[in-house]
Parts: structure tokens; sequence; C-alpha cells
């Protein structure tokens, strides 16, 4: 069985090809994991907001508005998380049908001659293994970044809007951990497989 857990330039082209018909819906679920960070992110500042203020102990209508947004804010996140994955695993399970009739459908062409010293069952294995890996790539990798980068630009909008300074430390910040912390997990990861003694 195929344990390496790189995904060749092969299969890269071949999911984008089967992740073009369920372009939109891909949209959707991305849409709907930036909703729901965006709740939680309103959910927290306005439970910040509502306690700081109720320790003034003002009149309870001044703190109306605050109190219905923390109950949507909590409530939505729910329903846009529960939409985010309802959608995304439909995509993925979409894909997935998509992916694996393709890869038959090639595997057919070669089969028997150009697969002599496969057994069956390593055949199958790696079939199954190969395209689940790759599938991970879209679940794992293709959603959360576009609901990272929606989240990302959003918040450095909604900040430049209210302070233009503010907002561009936001985004030096952003753009200094979206480098900074997959090129020191590299760095890290190189320096235990040189660890590794040879087997």
């Amino acid at each position: 069985m195929n344990t390496d857990p790189e995904v060749p330039a092969g299969w890269v082209r071949l999911l984008a090809e089967s992740c073009r018909p369920a372009a939109p819906r891909l949209a959707l679920a991305v849409a709907a994991g930036i909703a729901a960070s965006g709740a939680s992110i309103g959910l927290m500042a306005t439970s910040a907001w509502l306690i700081s203020r109720a320790a003034t102990h003002p009149p309870v209508l001044h703190l109306m508005v605050a109190i219905v947004a923390v109950r949507a804010f909590g409530l939505s996140r729910g329903v846009f998380r529960y939409a985010e994955r309802l959608l995304g695993h439909d995509v993925a399970l979409r894909v997935l049908g998509d992916l694996r009739v393709r890869t038959y459908r090639r595997l057919a062409r070669l089969a028997p001659a150009g697969l002599r010293g496969h057994r069956r069952g390593d055949l199958v294995a790696r079939f199954v293994s190969d395209v689940d890996a790759v599938l991970d790539v879209l679940v794992r990798v293709v959603l959360p970044y576009g609901v990272a980068l929606g989240v990302a630009v959003g918040s450095v909008a909604l900040v430049a809007g209210l302070l233009p300074v503010a907002g561009l430390a936001l985004a030096g910040a952003l753009v200094t951990v979206a480098i900074g912390v997959p090129a020191a997990q590299a760095a890290g990861a190189r320096r235990a497989d040189a660890r590794l003694a040879p087997l």
C-alpha cells in the first residue's frame, strides 16, 4: 500500500479537473466556513463588549442589542459550521466518485499487459489509498485554506475601515504568519528527517 503522504503532480491536475463541476458547491462550502468563522469572531467581540459594558450597571435596555447579537452569533455559528461540513463532504464525495471512475478507466486501458508485477490486492489497496489521499487535499487543505483566506481578508478590511494603521499592522502580521509558520514547519521537518538513521 502506498503510504507516501505527498500527492503527485498528476494527481493534483486530476483533482483540479474533477473539482470543476463541483466548483459552485465548493464555493458555497467556503462561504459557509467564512460565515461560521465570522460568527465566532462576532460572538467573541460582542460578548467582550457586553461583559465590560454590563460592569458599569447601565439600564438593561442599553444592552438588549448586544444580548440579541450574542444569541444570533451563537446560533448562526453552529448553523454555518454544519452547512460547511455538509457542503464540504458533499463536494468531497462527488469528487471521490469522479476520481475513482477516472482512475478505473485509466487502469482499464493498461490492463492486463501494463499491470504485470502487481498483485490484485496490492493494486486495489493502492487504488483506494491513493485516491483517498488525494481527496484529503480537498477536505483538509483546499477548503480550510479558502476559509482562512476569506476570514483574513475580511478581518483586514474591517479593521482597516475602523483604523487604517491597525489594518496595515494586522495585514503584516497575517502575511508574516502565513509565510513564517509553514517555513518553520518545513525546516523542522527537514531537520527531523536528517536525524533519522537510514534503514
